[in-house]
């Protein structure tokens, strides 16, 4: 059974949220932190490390997800106080819902347009559309399956 999701203008201002997590997932940097915080529990000094970019710029990509509870921070005070950063089970399950859905989204687009793809050819060999409509919906569906082929990778 398909999901229908509508949003009315009006629901979409009463989740100002929704542009928050928009903008996290939006953004290489912080979806590389993600990937990583949901292997294991790091501290800043880490994450700037594995990603060579500058203490502050980790903290404020930190900064952002954790003002939306994406993210966490606990201190650790032994043997030296340091703050280890960690995506709760929310956040978790936010990203693996995200994820989950973004892999359901492609696979159906790949099959919905090989399905097209392969009426359209059956349509042209009964003569029952022309080459040029065939050949113009053949170059558009390979080249948003290729698309989806590199996302795959």
């Amino acid at each position: 059974m398909t999901k229908v999701f509508h949003m009315s203008e009006e629901d979409k201002t009463e989740l100002p949220i929704v542009n928050d997590i928009y903008s996290i997932f939006r953004d290489t940097t912080r979806r590389k932190i993600l990937s990583m915080l949901n292997t294991m529990k790091m501290t800043a000094d880490e994450l700037t490390q594995e990603l060579s970019i500058s203490r502050p710029a980790v903290e404020k990509h930190l900064k952002q997800m954790l003002e939306i509870g994406l993210i966490e921070r606990k201190a650790e005070t032994f043997p030296t106080l340091k703050y280890l950063y960690s995506i709760p089970e929310p956040g978790q399950e936010l990203i693996s819902n995200l994820y989950d859905s973004v892999e359901t989204f492609v696979s159906s687009l790949r099959d919905e347009y090989t399905r097209r793809l392969e009426n359209e050819e059956q349509m042209f060999l009964l003569g029952m559309s022309s080459k040029e409509r065939y050949d113009a919906i053949k170059d558009s569906y390979k080249t948003i399956l290729a698309k989806l082929e590199n996302n795959e990778k």
